[in-house]
């Protein structure tokens, strides 16, 4: 009788899938095929899917079988008993190798037994028999006499069937073998081996026909798929041309607006903080409270970058304009100043600015807001529509003019609404938003009605600029608190979060002034001249220490906390009692309607500069009066500290024009006595915190400000000297032109990066405007098209589903239970239709236990033994096929580790206020922070998750980190793993055309991974011999970023809507079949 061959190391029933024991492949009468290079065969192992390994070149399952055709004439046995011996004696050493590993199915104490249904066609004549032989002892181990024997009848001939009850949950080679009935063998020599992987409690395989390979999966060289190239923002090259446009948006032009009393003309000039005209500097005009002298020179500064591109400014002129004027005043600006004004009316400017100076300025700057007046003015038809409606006036002229891809600058609190609206219109903008106020904390800010609305406007803009890191920390602490986003440092200095698919990039950097100008004039004749005249007044007072503040007449400004510490230090230090004067200028504001603001303030200060007086004479010039620049850089260069006492302050360049009036390089004329002065600076104010050698004190502290005060006047001339140079040179290096080029070349930077990329700059500013209230954190740019999944589904014959089971339900509301409950009913439907399509393998995937799982689909879910579940992450599954209450394990686990690790969850636990640990599940152990504070919950949880990690680092777990909680697993139970064991399984027998993945959160990656480097080696699927099907995978993350998934959704509706489409192509097909079916009773009726 002619022997069939076999191979020492062959698979027992008991080795476990994933086992490096090699089955053997029997050669058939024309001896052994070669392998196609291109051709993956379809047992392709846990390495062969990009966890640990690599395909070889020839195609073999694993690396243990490369070299097989070469160890095959040492296999052969030279006789029938020598190869029984062979038989049993590997499978006593591969059963001893199972129970090492202690891999179970089922329970532990009973082994779970699938019952395996084989049919295949072959065309056999009189006497000839059909066995399957193949590596496991109930096959015969490669004997095909040895073998089960298939049977078939004259009605169902050509196809032979047979059955066997096989233990569930390992991988089997097998062939099929003619015996004819002179003894003599017919293999199937020109396919590979056949696979299959048993599973559930009946599977039913149908092997086509004999000898021939009815699906494979293959890997086309021509057709390569890439990996993944990281890119990086700060590797795209970008710089500034002559091509590009800026939009500058300011509540106010940097113009002065004058009103001819004889012709009634308009005429207009620049506004600079140093001023360019005499005539200017003598004008004692009133300062307007929404004129801020340093925002507005930093604006007003921005027309130096016009050397090197195009700037347009739009905001309004601060004065009522008349109808028929308008368009006339628009061209002039526009020709003469490239600037386009935004014509209000005095009233809407007036309750407008009300709103933004007694409302939002006060909580920016850490005023807690307790009055009615707060509640009044966000309630609805109230100020807050006012302020919406006056930001929509302001982008409506940047909206009418804006060409693709061009630039915006949204300066301040007054326009937080105009990301939003320019990203609505202009959807290619690139908007960069600039805070010159503080940000306040999340205790503040949160106490704000429209705190999330505010926030999601500012999150449109593509970078928001902070001058200090802390109030930029303010910011996106209350981004997590309120919305939910993470931030996370990103390559080239620059702080990302991601806002509905949308990139959002913090930058805190701090503006300087322009240093070549301010130098240019220190040396004209009329600083010179009021350089003399301080001196000379100083000199009739018999003052030699002299003490300078200037500031803003506001409680902010902090004025009266500084004359208390001058008082003190008069006190303490009674040598500085008649040598030193502080000389205090405070700028009178007034309201838009001309008004004095903080009256009751600057009575408050001029009391307390009498009282020094009185104790002090001659100690104390309160100056109440706008200073022109001349007098007003003259007393810096004569001063020898600058005093800032600000509560808060988000932007002041005094302290550099101070510096700067200081005794300069070789060379510069100064005023005459020009000292090194030095700089005591609030710790409240930004710049406080960037100028070296500033020395920063709390202003509520009076003897400490005081002590330094004097510290810095006793400090030696060497050392004063150092700081002077120090802070000179930073001041000329960090100027507002340098500050403005860096912003805008990052700006073209992270769009350069995006665009090479691949992303759809329009799709994306289209999506973050038409999601602001989504209440979903983080979508990812790379949508997915439901219509191309509908069409791949549609033209696949099989399909492979994986759906994590939190994406189908619907979001929890205490108000509409009933629309819940109909939501999840037609969700059910859904599935009960991708669950009895032909050709669908549907996998629900939960970390919850089994028992909730099967309590969720409910007793009149009518799929639920042709649907696959998983649960505890992969630590019970029950198969397609499988009853109810049949749930497998692919190992079984004793947690001897749990309860170390209970101990420590619950020491943390107990010191954490909202945190609880679950013990429920076998295979893992979780401490979830969801109900704690946000920043709190995760920095304990980054501590116990490194002390979890020290703790069982000897032991076979894994401590992950997931969204808002801690979790220690066994190591393997993930749905991951369990998701490689799907696809080798349907892999084996020929693959699947068509792969849906969906998840939500960190413990969906290693899925997406693993499908992605499936994905990277299959991309193609053969069926018979001439059609070749490309594999369409279709991996998608809902409401995370980044992921390894390819595709995004945005809410947990579009996923019911994704399901709904797919059932829907169902029911086309159904009703298609109805119709021909109807055509044809008609024609056969005729």
């Amino acid at each position: 009788r002619t022997k069939s061959p076999m191979r020492v190391g062959t698979l027992s029933p008991l080795t476990p899938m994933g086992s490096s024991a090699s089955a053997s492949r029997p050669i058939g009468a024309g001896g052994d095929k070669k392998l196609s290079v291109n051709t993956m065969h379809r047992g392709t192992s846990d390495s062969s899917m990009g966890t640990g390994g690599s395909q070889s070149k020839s195609g073999s399952r694993d690396g243990s079988r490369t070299h097989s055709r070469d160890r095959l004439n040492l296999s052969r046995p030279g006789s029938k008993e020598g190869s029984m011996r062979d038989m049993v004696r590997n499978f006593e050493e591969d059963s001893a190798m199972a129970k090492v590993k202690a891999v179970s199915h089922g329970s532990a104490r009973h082994k779970a037994i699938t019952k395996v249904e084989l049919q295949v066609r072959v065309k056999t004549e009189i006497g000839d028999s059909v066995f399957i032989t193949g590596s496991i002892q109930e096959f015969g181990f490669w004997e095909a006499r040895n073998g089960l024997e298939l049977t078939t009848s004259p009605d169902e001939y050509p196809t032979w069937s047979c059955s066997a009850q096989l233990a569930s949950g390992h991988s089997v080679e097998y062939k099929y073998v003619v015996v004819r009935a002179d003894g003599s063998h017919q293999w199937e020599a020109s396919i590979d081996n056949r696979m299959f992987t048993a599973e559930g409690t009946v599977l039913q395989l149908d092997d086509g026909t004999f000898n021939e390979e009815s699906a494979k999966l293959l890997n086309k060289d021509f057709v390569t798929v890439q990996p993944e190239k990281k890119r990086f923002i700060a590797d795209a090259e970008a710089a500034i041309e002559e091509s590009d446009t800026i939009y500058v948006m300011v509540l106010r032009l940097p113009l002065i607006s004058q009103r001819d009393p004889t012709t009634g003309k308009l005429s207009f000039e620049w506004l600079s903080f140093v001023s360019d005209s005499t005539q200017r500097e003598n004008e004692s005009t009133k300062v307007m409270r929404s004129m801020s002298r340093h925002a507005g020179y930093v604006v007003e500064s921005l027309r130096s970058l016009r050397t090197r591109c195009r700037v347009i400014y739009v905001g309004a002129l601060g004065i009522d304009v008349p109808e028929e004027e308008r368009e006339e005043v628009t061209e002039e600006l526009m020709e003469k100043f490239n600037c386009i004004p935004v014509f209000i009316s005095d009233e809407m400017r007036a309750e407008f600015e009300d709103f933004l100076h007694e409302i939002l300025k006060p909580i920016f700057h850490f005023v807690h807001p307790t009055g009615a007046e707060v509640c009044r003015s966000f309630a609805s038809d109230a100020k807050w529509q006012l302020y919406s409606a006056v930001n929509r006036e302001y982008c409506k002229p940047v909206v009418q003019n804006f060409n693709d891809g061009e630039c915006v600058f949204v300066f301040d609190l007054g326009l937080m609404m105009a990301p939003t609206l320019i990203g609505s219109r202009a959807r290619t903008a690139n908007i960069c938003f600039f805070f010159n106020t503080p940000f306040p904390s999340s205790e503040i800010f949160r106490t704000m009605p429209v705190r999330k609305e505010a926030l999601r406007s500012l999150l449109n803009a593509d970078f928001i600029q902070f001058h200090c890191f802390t109030y930029a920390r303010h910011f996106l602490s209350c981004c997590s608190s309120l919305l939910g986003i993470d931030h996370r440092p990103t390559r080239g200095g620059l702080v990302n979060l991601v806002f509905n698919g949308h990139h959002v990039h913090v930058r805190a950097s701090h503006v300087g002034i322009d240093a070549d100008t301010l130098r240019r004039r220190l040396q004209e004749e009329r600083v010179l001249a009021e350089g003399e005249a301080w001196a000379q007044k100083f000199k009739d007072m018999k003052k030699q220490v002299i003490l300078v503040g200037y500031d803003d007449m506001e409680p902010l400004s902090g004025i009266t906390l500084k004359l208390r510490a001058f008082s003190a230090m008069l006190k303490l230090f009674p040598e500085y009692r008649t040598s030193a004067v502080l000389v205090q200028v405070a700028i009178p504001l007034h309201d838009s309607r001309g008004a004095l603001m903080h009256a009751d303030y600057a009575g408050e200060v001029q009391m307390v500069a009498d009282q020094i007086n009185a104790m002090y004479p001659s100690s104390m010039m309160l100056l109440q009066e706008k200073m022109p620049f001349a007098p007003r850089v003259a007393l810096f260069a004569a001063a020898d500290v600058l005093l800032n006492s600000a509560v808060r302050h988000g932007l002041s360049l005094v302290p550099m024009e101070f510096v700067m009036s200081g005794t300069g390089p070789a060379g510069d004329v100064r005023p005459v006595g020009a000292k090194q002065g030095a700089l005591v600076l609030s710790e409240f104010t930004a710049c406080s915190r960037v100028i070296p050698g500033a020395v920063r004190t709390n202003p509520w502290r009076a003897e400490d400000f005081a002590k330094s005060i004097v510290k810095t006047l006793r400090q030696p001339p060497h050392e004063k000297d150092h700081w002077h140079r120090q802070q000179l040179a930073w001041c000329q290096h960090n100027t507002v032109l340098r500050w403005a080029e860096n912003i805008l070349v990052d700006m073209k930077r992270v769009r350069a990066g995006m665009i090479e990329a691949g992303e759809d700059v329009t799709r994306t500013a289209s999506c973050r405007v038409g999601l602001v209230k989504s209440s979903y954190k983080e979508i990812s740019t790379d949508m997915l098209k439901v219509f191309e999944v509908n069409e791949a589904y549609a033209a696949a014959k099989t399909r492979l589903l994986l759906l994590d089971v939190d994406l189908l339900l619907p979001a929890k509301s205490e108000e509409d239970n009933e629309a819940e409950k109909g939501v999840w009913d037609r969700t059910l439907r859904s599935l009960e239709q991708l669950v009895g399509e032909r050709g669908n393998n549907v996998f629900l995937l939960s970390s919850d236990s089994p028992e909730n799982l099967l309590e969720l689909l409910g007793p009149k879910f009518k799929g639920i033994e042709e649907i696959g579940l998983v649960a505890e992450d992969g630590y019970y599954y029950k198969w397609p096929g499988s009853p109810q209450d049949r749930w497998d394990q692919r190992q079984h686990v004793v947690p001897q580790w749990k309860e170390v690790c209970s101990l420590l969850m619950h020491a943390y636990a107990q010191r954490t206020t909202g945190t609880e640990v679950d013990e429920s599940q076998v295979a893992s152990i979780t401490w979830h922070y969801g109900s704690s504070n946000p920043e709190h919950g995760l920095m304990q949880a980054k501590e116990l998750l490194n002390q979890l990690n020290d703790t069982l680092a000897h032991l076979p777990v894994e401590v992950v980190l997931g969204k808002s909680f801690v979790r220690v697993r066994h190591q393997g139970v993930t749905k991951g793993a369990l998701v490689q064991h799907i696809l080798q399984h349907y892999s084996s027998r020929g693959g699947v055309d068509f792969i849906l993945c969906l998840g939500d959160d960190r413990m969906d990656e290693d899925m997406f991974k693993i499908i992605k480097d499936y994905h990277h080696s299959v991309q193609y699927r053969a069926v018979g011999e001439e059609e070749v099907k490309e594999v369409k995978v279709f991996t998608c993350t809902v409401g995370r970023q980044p992921s390894h998934a390819q595709y995004c959704l945005y809410t947990l509706e579009e996923v019911q809507e994704l399901l709904s489409g797919m059932s829907l192509q169902i029911k086309r097909k159904l009703r298609s079949a109805a119709t021909m079916l109807g055509l044809s009773s008609m024609g056969a009726g005729r």
